[in-house]
């Protein structure tokens, strides 16, 4: 791979029938379609969002891009493969929105500590705002490690694909305000879901991961991004992410019954109607934000001439 020390590595879970790439008149109303089928579907699959949020990301983030940016795309995935090292027949980057969740179980197993961390930043919402990132090993440092490694033309293809689909997926990880920001009573604290029955060790992680997220794209039409070519600074990922770091405190937490910097609060949290219909805007929101600035981060990186930004990145993570 592009990064995590996991070069030779050929994991991908599935492989979807070969279909001819769309003509290029049809690949953004294809891209629109392909949101709207992800907004309706159901009974997919948990992650850092679950598989929906990330492919709703993607493909909105796609549906915005320029032709330019979009035909590097197609054939950056035309480059993809299989875990047996076959064309995987996967077109769209919603497609391939949560590739490093699907290799996760395996590439941990053989190399656990350079998947430790690779998706957050331990930034505490109480006290100092930027938490620590152990040998660039956190989501906004691999951002930028990733943009690096997709915008330069020298790279093989495969190096470029992958760092592709490291991209889209931290992107979407770092808008998820508890992917940046932490609390000693939050994440892992057991909650109540009111008018919903969540699994038994439902955490507040997991149902902002899945539950409240599958109600915040029930029926939702979001915008497609305006193009924006706007130059990204090197550290814009750092950036995006304290301020999902500042959502987390905002709209996680403080709404929280009882809940002080310091105290603990008693288990289950009870998230009341109240509190679930707040999450709703939030969620979106931050799924809004995630495409657009995805959808940025293409343009820049895949530009023919590309903006000098995110050229000096944060070194990759340590070899083995």
């Amino acid at each position: 791979m592009s990064d995590l020390r996991l070069r030779n590595h050929r994991f991908d879970t599935a492989r979807p029938a070969m279909t001819p790439p769309p003509h290029p008149r049809r690949r953004a109303w294809l891209c629109r379609a392909g949101l709207a089928l992800v907004l309706s579907a159901g009974g997919l699959p948990a992650g850092a969002w679950n598989a929906r949020g990330h492919a709703a990301i993607a493909a909105l983030a796609e549906a915005g891009l320029n032709d330019a940016a979009r035909a590097q795309v197609q054939a950056l995935l035309a480059q993809d493969l299989d875990r047996f090292g076959r064309p995987s027949g996967r077109r769209t980057l919603a497609a391939v929105a949560s590739w490093p969740d699907e290799i996760r179980a395996e590439a941990a197993r053989r190399d656990p500590e350079a998947y430790r961390g690779w998706h957050v930043r331990a930034n505490p919402v109480c006290g100092e705002r930027l938490g620590r990132c152990p040998q660039g090993h956190c989501v906004d440092q691999l951002i930028i490690h990733h943009t690096a490694v997709l915008r330069d033309h020298t790279q093989p293809l495969r190096q470029r694909n992958e760092a592709l689909k490291w991209v889209v997926h931290l992107v979407g990880d770092l808008h998820q305000p508890l992917h940046s920001g932490v609390n000693p009573n939050g994440g892992r604290a057991r909650v109540e879901l009111v008018g919903a029955t969540p699994p038994a060790d439902a955490s507040l992680h997991a149902v902002w991961d899945g539950a409240l997220l599958d109600a915040a794209l029930a029926g939702w039409q979001p915008r497609t991004p305006a193009a924006d070519t706007a130059a990204l600074a090197l550290d814009a990922p750092t950036g995006w992410m304290l301020e999902t770091r500042d959502v987390a405190l905002t709209q996680v937490y403080q709404p929280l019954n009882g809940f002080a910097c310091g105290i603990r609060l008693a288990e289950p949290l009870r998230l009341d109607a109240d509190y679930q219909r707040a999450s709703v805007p939030v969620i979106r929101q931050q799924i809004e934000r995630a495409a657009r600035r995805l959808t940025q981060l293409l343009h820049q990186a895949l530009a023919a001439q590309g903006a000098e930004a995110l050229t000096d990145a944060a070194p990759p993570p340590p070899k083995n």
